[in-house]
């Protein structure tokens, strides 16, 4: 997160497909329950 990597850079840092990052990202907020327009960043910042 506090590398500011877009969506493909964290797929290839991962070495796993674009689609995995974003269902990753959705079940964290699904977790958090937060909505989608939460900005996940920020609210993982703030702890």
């Amino acid at each position: 997160m506090e590398l500011n990597l877009n969506t493909k850079e964290i797929a290839q840092r991962l070495n796993i497909s674009v689609r995995g990052v974003e269902i990753s990202r959705y079940r964290l907020r699904k977790k958090l329950e937060l909505d989608r327009n939460d900005n996940l960043q920020e609210f993982i910042l703030g702890f």
